[in-house]
């Protein structure tokens, strides 16, 4: 009853926040509250890692099916449903709750070798970064969609939980039937709604409205933005779209994000 408490406590206490939401209690507080115990997880550490160079690491956290049965009961199971992790600068970091039933994702709080509990981050040019007090980690040892995946779905600095549904992206989602736009916003809600936002939906990392930062540019400059930002700010702490993905493959979610924003202009009523 404890966790559901600090939940209560958190949607009295920041009314911006959703019921669901469940803002995070440190390790110790969160394992006798739910009565889990930790375990230990040894991953191959997608931020410091590249090919021919695996980096392993052994965490140690609590497994997430599990975690988020204690925390949200059946709901977060529900078809359509995301599990949506925020962390401390507003980031927020959101996976199909179907990939969680497997059990191969945990929430760590530490590394099991007790060496310090950071990582370097070279695609956002970030050393040393703290992960608590809570980093998702995935079991890409035994999880190859994990492995596929790369770093992304590995949010750091984790304080908060919360769940969403497709009514949550309602006022985000394209009025057209065009394809590419609904192509486009599945890019956008994968790739840009975890530091930017789209009619108040997404993460806090980045201030402002999306189609209005977007809307100044020229298709060229934006799509250079989104594959290539160091050549539009050398130093931006924003990462190029997924580099996993095949050269083709990125140009065309680029054109489709494009093509969503352009279809998705801020109109009177519409919170940016």
């Amino acid at each position: 009853m404890g966790v559901f408490r600090v939940m209560l406590r958190a949607a009295v206490a920041v009314t911006t926040l959703p019921a669901s939401a469940i803002e995070l209690p440190p390790p110790d507080r969160l394992a006798a509250e739910t009565g889990m115990s930790t375990q230990t997880v040894e991953v191959v550490e997608p931020h410091m890692s590249r090919p021919g160079h695996e980096l392993r690491v052994a965490y140690r956290g609590f497994e997430m099916s599990g975690l988020l049965d204690r925390l949200f009961g059946d709901r977060w199971k529900a078809t359509g449903t995301e599990v949506v992790f925020f962390a401390r600068d507003g980031y927020r970091s959101s996976t199909d709750s179907r990939r969680f039933v497997p059990g191969s994702a945990w929430l760590a709080f530490g590394r099991a070798d007790s060496k310090p509990f950071t990582v370097d981050n070279p695609g956002q040019h970030e050393t040393g970064v703290s992960l608590g007090p809570y980093y998702l980690v995935w079991d890409n040892l035994r999880d190859s969609a994990a492995r596929a995946q790369g770093a992304y779905g590995w949010p750091y600095q984790v304080v908060r939980i919360d769940l969403a549904t497709p009514a949550d992206y309602a006022a985000a989602r394209p009025q057209d039937s065009d394809p590419v736009a609904v192509e486009g916003f599945e890019q956008v809600r994968k790739y840009c709604l975890t530091c930017h936002q789209v009619a108040g939906i997404g993460g806090g990392k980045f201030p402002g409205d999306l189609r209005q930062i977007a809307g100044p540019l020229s298709d060229r400059a934006l799509k250079t933005w989104i594959t290539e930002p160091q050549k539009m700010h050398a130093g931006t702490t924003m990462p190029p779209l997924n580099a996993l993905l095949p050269e083709a493959e990125r140009d065309r979610a680029a054109d489709a994000i494009i093509r969503y924003l352009r279809m998705m202009p801020v109109r009177d009523g519409t919170t940016p």
